[in-house]
């Protein structure tokens, strides 16, 4: 006896009756069984119940970038610092060049707090070369660097990109003819606040404070 067995993909299978011991034959086994057995086994991918029930058991894998811990204090670059307010400075007074005095930032450095090591000050060295009399006082220079700062808006931002954002006060020294005269310190924000406007010459000039010159 044989038994024919046509699926709708045109697969054969024939199966013979073995009279000797009484069971069956399988005559042509195609190896496409395992593939039938799992079409016929599985769901209707179609249905949307089924659809949503395969979605929900993916487990989605969200890609979450690292987070870049920010430094409170930037790489200085002093030298950029000198060469700007020179560009400023140097220049912009030729009648005050010629019978008063000659300004020049000879140095600028950051100087770190030595608990914390945060960078607290902003050192700017200025020398005067006077012209007919000795008119480079702490309070001369004081006041051309103030000016030079606020010439626009460009300068202290161009100065604070240079800077760690830590910084809190202003300490220009004074030269004449590079021997040092003495110390002005006068709060950053201070500063800030007098490029931009928001306080006038009184009230910065108020508020520094001048200090002996060091051996």
């Amino acid at each position: 006896m044989v038994i024919v067995w046509q699926t709708a993909l045109t697969v054969k299978i024939e199966l013979g009756y073995n009279p000797q011991n009484g069971g069956v034959i399988m005559k042509r086994a195609l190896s496409f069984l395992p593939l039938i057995v799992l079409i016929a086994c599985s769901p209707d991918i179609a249905d949307p119940q089924v659809q949503a029930a395969v979605i929900n058991s993916l487990t989605a894998t969200v890609w979450t970038p690292t987070p870049v811990t920010p430094t409170s204090t930037a790489e200085p670059h002093t030298g950029k610092i000198v060469d700007m307010l020179n560009g400023v400075i140097v220049g912009a007074d030729p009648l005050g060049e010629t019978i008063l005095a000659k300004y020049s930032v000879v140095d600028a450095q950051v100087l770190l707090d030595a608990p914390t090591q945060r960078a607290l000050i902003l050192r700017v060295h200025v020398d005067c070369e006077w012209i007919y009399s000795d008119s480079c006082t702490p309070e001369s220079t004081f006041v051309v660097l103030m000016y030079a700062l606020s010439e626009n808006e460009k300068v202290m931002k161009r100065i604070q990109d240079q800077i760690p954002s830590t910084v809190e006060t202003l300490e220009v020294v004074a030269f004449d003819r590079m021997a040092q005269t003495g110390v002005i310190h006068i709060s950053w924000g201070d500063v800030w606040d007098f490029a931009e406007g928001n306080i006038n010459g009184n009230q910065l000039g108020s508020r520094m404070i001048r200090m002996a010159a060091t051996p």
